[in-house]
């Protein structure tokens, strides 16, 4: 699950600019990179039933008073499973313990290359929708 929280610290006067018009742009922001994430995830995902690949969602935001959070995960029940393999096959940093002496899968990991690939193309989105507030 990738999940993209911003966050701003306005100080003296300039908290009603960062309210009124940060807060709406770091909105836009984060709801474009989440939605980037998930099209590069789908297009990684492997595809058996494509049940897996259409269960990568993006939440709905989240607004605190300086913080939006949203997040892109899968649905599936398996989803980590397919991400990190299984038994001896599978990748030691899973988030669930490995059964050594059974064979396992491969992993056929898509949520964290999508991340990797999207990581330049979210702070261009960010600066991108930011530098609008101050042209």
């Amino acid at each position: 699950m990738l999940r993209v929280t911003s966050q701003f610290a306005p100080r003296s006067n300039i908290g009603q600019f960062a309210k009124v018009v940060i807060s709406p742009l770091c909105a836009e922001a984060t709801q474009a990179s989440c939605e980037l994430v998930q099209g590069i995830a789908k297009g990684y995902c492997p595809v058996d039933t494509g049940a897996l690949r259409d269960s990568i969602v993006v939440s709905e935001a989240v607004e605190g008073d300086a913080t939006i959070t949203q997040s892109v995960a899968p649905g599936m029940f398996y989803a980590s499973y397919v991400e990190y393999g299984t038994g001896r096959r599978g990748d030691p940093s899973a988030p669930y313990p490995h059964v050594m002496s059974w064979p396992g899968m491969h992993a056929q990991p898509y949520m964290r290359p999508a991340l990797d690939e999207a990581r330049g193309q979210v702070k261009d989105i960010f600066l991108q929708k930011l530098g609008a507030a101050f042209d």
